[in-house]
């Protein structure tokens, strides 16, 4: 399975953790790919509004999204809140998955109609935690997948 991991922010340098995780979900299969997106007219649309914002991130997004709206995962707040065994469930039948973290306006509903939505948690996060979550319930999912007793 390949997942893409799509990110409104300035690129990072990959954490100790990060790494950690990519190599676990590799022992499963998983090839997971973080790409940072920020490109001149997002940083210039955020000085605008949150509307120019919010719409800057569906042009720098939309190329990216899948044929499938199952395998398009947009994290957003009044997404749906899963269990592990929910976030796994997204899993099912799919050999390609992409998430989706907004910059700091989020994302405007005409990219969310066209994603899964589904919130980590109503309090916000910065990006590099986001990731890390991400990381960890990604492997989470695959260990359930796959009757690994991690997940307990």
């Amino acid at each position: 399975m390949k997942i893409q991991l799509y990110t409104i922010s300035k690129p990072l340098s990959q954490t100790k953790l990060e790494e950690h995780y990519h190599k676990l979900c590799r022992s499963f299969g998983v090839e997971i790919i973080m790409q940072y997106i920020f490109p001149s007219a997002v940083a210039k649309a955020q000085k605008q509004s949150s509307k120019c914002a919010q719409e800057s991130y569906t042009k720098a997004l939309l190329p990216l999204l899948l044929p499938s709206k199952q395998a398009n995962i947009a994290l957003h707040p009044q997404g749906a809140s899963l269990d592990s065994q929910g976030f796994a469930k997204l899993f099912s039948n799919q050999t390609r998955l992409a998430f989706f973290i907004g910059g700091a306006f989020g994302f405007e509903k005409a990219f969310l109609d066209r994603t899964t939505p589904i919130s980590l948690s109503p309090l916000t996060f910065s990006h590099t935690i986001v990731g890390v979550i991400v990381l960890e319930q990604i492997y989470r999912a695959c260990s359930l997948l796959a009757n690994h007793p991690y997940h307990k």
